[in-house]
């Protein structure tokens, strides 16, 4: 099924193609290794140092928002354990600002920690360090964790002082580190780090300031992206979460009550390069589009307020193309990125898993070389929704000469729908001439269905299973392997047939 819809930038109008996903499409390798939300590190984050007799966790079982938070846990270690940023003066704004009173901290939670202190050892610590253009130090704001009790019970601001942060020049590269020196004891989370302006001025972006989505994703989430760590409007329950999962394990989740006030909001993809196996992808004569699209599924829906209010009762993505991937590197200017595109969602309460695509053309621009993908959320949008699988992929207009691109590996793809009734799709890649040999077997080993057995040039293909045997019968519900071998590439993935 087609859908046309109206996309909406933020400087006009123009139509554009939805498609609900009800087949496979043979469609180039991914530009960017975000998909799900399987990652086991926060974005953003990085382990410093874990010494023995330590443990650094991205924990679920203590958080302020999101879900999770930044874990320490030790006894007396040989060095400090260190959660440590990349650089937080990134993507939205380059630098932070000289000549700011900058308030920085973070939301910390103590259990069981060494009491009264008497030596930077043995010290539970945050520190900003800020550096300029050319990597130089420009200076470093600590803050001594409360140690006055064992345990504080829940989590509390640590903050600088007034006046304590004011850059004599920009930052460029800012580093945020979690500190438990190497005598200190007990347990420690960290969480809504912060880093704004005071009184309202201006002092540049900090991202994932909360820290509960995996590397690869960003956020923004009001009031004002989480800066002053604070999450509001319900966002605060934005988690990635195992409740559900179109693969995997995990997903992300809003939960938006009908009761919130109206405000936008977006987890997305840091910025990815446009390259496929030939190299960069260029828009223009050879005609490139990118095909983005994601998995939904929802409950808790009020279907009137679509109808009530169309463009800001939604969801959807927005999309934009830029100059490079660096943090100074600006949107492309052409054809008025970035631009919002708003799903059609069934008229009912809930539903299952739905597949959503757009195809964006490359714009004719060679400083076009970069792309991002948001997950949005529109102001008056409420209820629960899930988002799983996001793919950008290049693809070629189908009345253009020569519209194909040669995959740069083997690569098979997990079936979707997955689990599936009565069938499911299987995309390849083949990036030589080869024999390809697609079997299915039940999961004690016996072969139930050949679906491919035939030499290949070259491309992107899909098979569909019919839950059905080699004799024509069908299939018992249960768990199934489908295995592919292409030259010297062997692959295998489990998928579930229900009934």
């Amino acid at each position: 099924m087609i859908r046309v819809l109206i996309q909406k930038s933020f400087w006009g109008t123009l139509p554009i193609l939805l498609f609900i996903l009800a087949f496979a499409s043979n469609v180039a390798a991914q530009i960017s290794s975000i998909g799900g939300f399987e990652g086991d590190m926060p974005s953003y984050w990085m382990k410093g140092t874990e010494p023995s007799g330590s443990t650094l966790e991205w924990a679920t079982d203590q958080s302020r928002s999101m879900g999770k938070s930044l874990k320490i846990t030790k006894g007396a270690t040989t060095e400090a354990a260190v959660w440590e940023s990349e650089n937080m003066a990134d993507f939205w704004s380059p630098q932070h600002y000289k000549d700011v009173d900058i308030k920085i901290g973070a939301w910390v939670r103590t259990e069981g920690v060494n009491t009264d202190p008497q030596t930077e050892d043995e010290k539970w610590k945050i520190s900003y360090t800020f550096y300029d253009s050319s990597g130089a130090l420009i200076g470093e704001t600590v803050m001594d964790i409360d140690q006055n009790t064992a345990s504080s019970g829940e989590f509390y601001a640590d903050t600088n002082g007034v006046g304590a942060t004011i850059l004599p020049e920009d930052s460029w590269t800012t580093i945020i580190k979690f500190i438990g020196g190497k005598d200190a004891t007990g347990t420690v989370w960290a969480d809504d780090f912060m880093l704004y302006g005071r009184g309202g001025a201006w002092a540049g972006q900090d991202w994932n300031t909360a820290v509960g989505v995996p590397t690869g994703w960003i956020y923004w989430l009001p009031p004002i992206g989480g800066n002053d760590g604070e999450i509001t409007n319900g966002f605060e329950n934005t988690t990635v979460t195992t409740d559900e999962a179109h693969s995997g394990t995990h997903s992300l989740k809003f939960d938006l009550p009908f009761t919130r006030e109206p405000h936008d909001a977006f987890v997305g993809t840091k910025r990815m390069m446009m390259l496929n196996g030939a190299g960069l992808i260029r828009g223009g004569g050879t005609k490139v589009v990118m095909r983005v699209s994601v998995w939904l599924k929802a409950s808790d829906l009020v279907p009137d307020s679509a109808a009530l209010w169309p463009e800001t009762w939604a969801v959807g993505f927005t999309y934009g193309f830029w100059k490079g991937v660096g943090n100074n590197d600006g949107w492309n200017s052409i054809d008025g990125y970035p631009q919002d595109v708003q799903f059609v969602l069934p008229a009912v309460t809930e539903f299952d898993w739905i597949g959503y695509s757009i195809d964006v053309p490359v714009p004719d621009d060679p400083e076009a070389v970069a792309m991002s993908v948001r997950l949005h959320v529109y102001s008056r949008f409420t209820g629960t929704i899930y988002w799983d699988d996001l793919e950008v992929r290049p693809v070629t207009v189908t009345d253009v000469e020569n519209d194909s691109f040669i995959p740069a590996v083997f690569e098979v793809s997990q079936n979707y729908p997955n689990p599936f009734n009565p069938s499911t799709i299987i995309n390849y890649s083949i990036p030589q001439q080869s024999y390809v040999l697609i079997k299915i077997y039940d999961i004690v080993g016996r072969e139930v269905k050949t679906l491919v057995s035939e030499e290949k040039s070259p491309g992107y293909y899909n098979v569909v299973w019919n839950a059905d045997n080699n004799y024509g019968s069908k299939v018992a519900t249960g768990i199934y392997i489908y295995r592919i071998i292409a030259g010297n590439y062997i692959q295998s993935k489990k998928m579930i047939l229900l009934k």
